[in-house]
């Protein structure tokens, strides 16, 4: 019988997580994974058996919310329960963080392996790729939307937590120092509406947090950071509860990558309707 051993990944680790990851496409460069890694150090696990590398995952806590993403096992190691093993492993990493919730975007295919291990569907997400070289094609939408800053991400962060329930100040804060020409807030007076935000690198958008529930606001947004972005291709998992947000994006040339399910295992978080867009699928 195989025998697995789980570590902390390590510099080393990151040419065999890329070649991994891009046998699904993920398109993660080491750049994704120094970022992963500087975000959470100790939640980063490579698996080995013997000298052999043979999988990873990774776990993010966010308060009392936990997050797992990049379970992958390659290929001659799986259907030997190293998937189990490496998501068991990240769970009591999570635990451990004193999280009461841990949560998961699963591709459809693996929802009933994610169910075996206790976690439950909640929501399902489409995640839409698209190149928007006519930002203008949003327009109509009032033009809410402004530049964000250092005192709008206060504001944002707060907002945040208020609506998932969660405490992402630490990747908001990293979003926002190294793309703040893509991220941008609305408000009505003093009050904050709703914000948006991307990541200039992986070219991806999200979070975006909106508490309307009129589009106008969100949409308004969306034409704001997608403006930054024209003649580049980019992806953002929507809520299928927002098809107004999908149907709109897809007028405009987005298509249907792939859907994912959210998982959650533990209590729910009360969400309050407002997440549009995920931040990513490895994180939540």
């Amino acid at each position: 019988m195989q025998k697995f051993q789980i570590r902390k990944m390590t510099p080393q680790d990151l040419a065999f997580a890329i070649r991994l990851t891009d046998t699904m496409n993920w398109d993660l460069t080491e750049k994704d994974f120094r970022f992963m890694m500087t975000l959470e150090p100790q939640g980063c696990f490579t698996a080995l058996t013997g000298a052999k590398r043979a999988g990873i995952a990774m776990a993010f806590h966010f308060g009392r919310i936990g997050w797992i993403g990049n379970v992958i096992v390659d290929k001659p190691f799986r259907s030997m329960g190293l998937g189990a093993l490496l998501v068991t492993h990240a769970i009591d990493y999570l635990l451990k963080k004193s999280v009461a919730t841990v949560g998961l975007y699963a591709y459809v295919d693996t929802v009933a392996f994610y169910e075996k291990l206790g976690f439950n569907v909640d929501s399902n997400f489409v995640r839409l790729v698209g190149q928007v070289s006519n930002a203008h094609l949003l327009a109509g939408q009032a033009d809410s939307a402004k530049a964000m800053t250092e005192s709008d991400l206060k504001d944002a962060i707060r907002l945040d937590k208020q609506c998932m329930g969660w405490n992402r100040e630490r990747l908001l804060r990293r979003i926002f120092n190294e793309s703040k020409d893509l991220c941008y807030i609305a408000r009505d007076g003093s009050e904050l509406l709703g914000f948006i935000v991307a990541d200039w690198y992986r070219q991806e958008i999200g979070p975006c947090i909106c508490t309307q529930r009129d589009s106008k606001v969100a949409l308004s947004l969306f034409k704001a950071v997608l403006s930054g972005l024209a003649g580049v291709e980019v992806r953002v998992g929507v809520s299928e509860l927002k098809q107004e947000i999908v149907k709109a994006l897809m007028e405009i040339g987005f298509q249907e990558e792939f859907k994912v399910v959210r998982m959650y295992s533990g209590k729910v978080p009360e969400e309050q309707g407002c997440l549009l867009a995920m931040e990513s699928l490895e994180r939540g």
